[in-house]
């Protein structure tokens, strides 16, 4: 230690020196200063008395004037050899918080205060003071620092956190344990009297007997004495004090607010004893029977909510018992039906309780009474006799039967009983029978195979296949039992292998190089029997012609029951068949034929698909086609050129309007043919031919039918000539009124009374025919399909006017002179719908005089004389 206070000693010469060079090179002033300073540092350290001398400073908040007040005392020793100056500063001072708070004379170093102060705004003051030369304002000494510190008053009353509590407690809440806790707060110093707070109860509103509240003076933790009583008041008002322990003590007050819940201290009573109810059997029912109880707690709370519960009579669960809400009543409901034949009459208990546990106030204690004695209702009930259904036994049936069985094999019988007390008959039905197999015998049961069972028919299931049977009484109303009968299938030998893919394809090896060794073909195959009636398969080549064997052969055979087909030699394209025998394990043979296709593959893996097949035309097909186009215009021309000449001969305008595709749905449509009653029977010395007149749907067709005796006819040509023109003039004429018949009679008269005489009826036939063949076609083409009815008699006057010009130019044709035939009388009348016919005595040939306009060209061609 004395070392290190000797070593500023030994430096102090080389500082001297340094220090006597700077004065030489003319620092002065500043640098005197600076040389005093270094001696200061440099002085040796020892043991000086102390500089500060501050007298306690001793502060109250809150104190009384008058301001300002003194404080305390300040001294440096400084002053004892320099006119020093006092200086404070700091918070309270010139920095916030309480800035001007404090000041000091900085001649003596007394401390004033200039006004009260708050503790709890501001409980200490961190205040910093000077000594400073006055002439230069330099400090001479270090900084005292100085903590003053507020002495605490008890001027804050304690203030709770809220200002009321407002709680809710339930009726059975048992008062031993805490309610509530107040809490209240003094901004006092802390661990002192004046911020200790005490609890305590001022008053209770309303006051009951046994009944009293407390709190914990130190914690606020509010108790009670008693028990709680809903009935006696809902709510209670308990006023809780809040003090400190100063000298002069100060408090505050708050307000706890009970809400009391109401509790279950009532049980629920029934209003009845016991209630009648009558339910029918077999029926389900929501709501047979509402149960009232009667609780004095609040409603629609869990003390007052009720919960029903059946406590005998329900061991078979028929019933459903609930609680209605809104009413708190309890519903009983049927869930599961009610059987008339056990026992018509039943009898059921049920009870009821809250959702609340109840309780009861024993000795001031709250007891909570887990197993109350509980109210009970007694309903009778009066069960309704139903038909009931018939009852299979067993309810369901399985049976084994092979396969193949045939049709009429019996398999078995039902055995349906009814369980009413009055049994009815029973009938049996197929329900539900998907292939059909079976029927069932209506008054026995016996169930017998109408089609021959298949095991592998889609509609078994593996080896199952089920049918339902109904068994109807003849109840009221009638009721229906079911059961399902199962019929497993043995498998028989009934199948015989197939194969799965008969048809295959190849690309064809172009060189043999390019696949060296034989080809294969993995051929599978499959039989719809079970084991052991179906693989692993055998096969073999069906033919053993050198075509086959030269070409194919059986290879191995693959654990996949397939087996490996070797062509022996590259085949061309084309397509091959392959004859197979295929045996399954029993050895049952199905012959097969496989189909292979070589073909060629552009990528080498892939067949090409097969291109459809074209037809090109020869040149002989060409020449008919041409011909044929040849041939229709030249037929066009013909038919054109002959409508030109029809024209210019008598001006017959055809009716150029389209054909449109409108339908005239006010035509009549043909009738039947029927056979008129003949206008005049023919007679002679030597009857040679018999005439007889046809009307051909309305209108009369002029010798329709002829039978002829004369050998001079040909019978077959003039049956063939008529039936050709009957027909023609059914599609010509079939649609027409009943003008046509008034003309075509005209025509009649015409032939009665010498017309046509001279000329045989064959080429009058004749001519009318071609004429009716011509107005055919027309029609079948469309031409005169909507054309009116005058039109169509102009045109077939036209033509019948020519063919009538041109029978001179037919020798061929034979004449005969007119024969005279004796009038016999009227034929019997025939009804008809599509003929009548009138007698010449009475026929009054005025009738023509009044005949339409359409009528005048038929009228014209007849008096045409030939």
């Amino acid at each position: 230690m004395r070392l290190l206070c000797l070593l500023p000693l030994l430096l102090l010469p080389m500082v001297m020196n340094t220090w006597g060079k700077q004065y030489k090179r003319g620092l002065s002033g500043q640098q005197s200063k600076r040389s005093l300073e270094a001696r200061e540092h440099l002085k040796p350290l020892r043991r000086s008395k102390r500089r500060w001398i501050l007298s306690t400073i001793v502060l109250e908040e809150n104190e009384p004037g008058p301001y300002p007040k003194f404080a305390g005392d300040l001294f440096n020793d400084r002053a004892e050899n320099l006119s020093i100056k006092y200086l404070i500063s700091g918070p309270g001072v010139d920095e916030f918080p309480e800035k001007g708070l404090f000041s000091v004379n900085d001649v003596n170093g007394k401390v004033f205060v200039h006004r009260p102060i708050d503790r709890e705004k501001t409980p200490l003051f961190v205040v910093r003071f000077d000594a400073a030369e006055r002439e230069t304002g330099q400090i001479v000494d270090k900084s005292l620092i100085f903590n003053v510190e507020i002495k605490d008053k008890n001027d804050n009353a304690p203030e709770f956190t809220k200002k009321d509590y407002n709680i809710s407690v339930r009726e059975s809440f048992n008062l031993e344990n805490p309610l509530v806790q107040v809490l209240a707060i003094d901004n006092d110093k802390e661990d002192t009297p004046n911020s200790d707070v005490t609890y305590s109860v001022v008053s209770q509103s309303p006051s009951i007997n046994d009944l009293s509240f407390h709190i914990d003076p130190k914690n606020g933790l509010l108790r009670g004495k008693g028990c709680l009583s809903y009935e006696k008041a809902d709510q209670i008002r308990v006023t809780v004090r809040a003090s400190d322990n100063g000298i002069v003590k100060l408090s505050a007050t708050t307000t706890v607010s009970i809400n009391i819940v109401d509790g279950n201290n009532h049980l629920p009573v029934f209003p009845a004893s016991d209630y009648q109810i009558s339910i029918k059997e077999d029926t389900v029912m929501r709501d047979v029977l509402r149960v009232k109880v009667i609780d004095n707690d609040t409603p629609q709370t869990p003390a007052w909510r009720a919960k029903y519960k059946i406590i005998s009579g329900n061991e078979k669960g028929n019933y459903n018992l609930t609680t209605d809400p809104v009413t708190n009543e309890g519903i009983l409901s049927v869930q599961k039906p009610l059987d008339f034949e056990g026992t018509p009459f039943k009898k059921v208990v049920i009870t009821a309780e809250n959702e609340e546990p109840l309780f009861s106030c024993q000795n001031s204690k709250v007891k909570i009474n887990s197993s109350p004695v509980l109210g009970n209702v007694t309903i009778n009930i009066q069960v309704l006799d139903n038909n009931d259904a018939p009852v299979f036994k067993p309810q369901n049936v399985a049976l084994r039967e092979k396969e193949g069985v045939k049709p009429g094999t019996v398999l078995l019988k039902l055995n349906a009983t009814d369980p009413d007390r009055v049994p009815n008959n029973i009938r049996f039905y197929v329900a539900n029978d998907p292939a059909g197999w079976v029927t069932v015998d209506e008054k026995t049961g016996v169930i017998t195979t109408k089609k021959e069972l298949d095991r592998e028919s889609p509609y078994v299931n593996k080896t199952l296949y089920a049918f339902v049977i109904h068994g109807v009484d003849d109840g009221d109303p009638p009721q229906t039992g079911s059961t399902t009968v199962s019929l497993l299938l043995a498998d028989v030998n009934d199948n015989t292998p197939f194969l799965l893919s008969p048809y295959m394809e190849a690309c064809e090896q172009l060189q043999a190089s390019s696949a060296p060794g034989p080809r294969s073909f993995s051929v599978h195959a499959h039989d719809k029997d079970l084991d052991p009636y179906s693989g692993p398969f055998q096969f073999e080549l069906a033919d053993n012609s050198p075509d086959t064997t030269d070409n194919w052969k059986i290879g191995r055979t693959n654990p996949d029951d397939s087996v490996e087909l070797v062509m022996l030699r590259n085949l061309p394209k084309g397509n091959y068949s392959v004859p197979l025998n295929v045996y399954d394990r029993q050895g049952t043979l199905e012959a097969q034929t496989l189909h292979i296709r070589i073909c060629s593959c552009p990528d080498g893996q892939t067949c090409e698909k097969p291109q459809p097949p074209q037809y090109l035309l020869g040149p002989g097909a060409i020449g008919i086609i041409f011909l044929a186009l040849l041939l229709f215009l030249v037929g066009f021309c013909f038919l054109f050129s002959a409508f030109c000449i029809n024209g210019r001969n008598k001006g017959l305008g055809l009716n150029e309007e389209g054909n449109q595709t409108l339908i005239q749905y006010n035509e009549e449509g043909g009738g039947s043919i029927t056979k008129d009653t003949a206008i005049r029977t023919l007679s002679g010395a030597t009857p040679r031919a018999q005439y007889e007149f046809w009307q051909v749907d309305g209108v009369a067709g002029s010798a329709a039918k002829q039978h002829v005796q004369n050998p001079s006819w040909n019978r077959e040509g003039l049956s063939s000539i008529h039936s050709a023109q009957s027909n023609m003039w059914k599609r010509s004429l079939g649609s027409q009124s009943q003008a046509g018949n008034s003309s075509i009679k005209m025509n009649g008269k015409y032939l009665q009374s010498g017309y046509l005489k001279s000329k045989p009826l064959g080429s009058f036939i004749d001519s009318v025919g071609e004429m009716v063949t011509q107005n055919g076609k027309y029609l079948q083409s469309g031409y005169l399909k909507s054309k009116p009815l005058g039109s169509f008699i102009d045109s077939v006057g036209e033509m019948v006017t020519q063919r009538l010009q041109g029978l001179d130019n037919y020798p061929e044709i034979p004449t005969y002179k007119p024969r005279v035939y004796a009038y016999e009388g009227e034929l019997e009348r025939i009804d008809s719908l599509g003929s009548f016919s009138i007698a010449e005595s009475e026929l009054d040939w005025g009738f023509l005089d009044d005949l339409d306009p359409k009528f005048a060209k038929l009228e014209e061609i007849c008096r045409q004389p030939l």
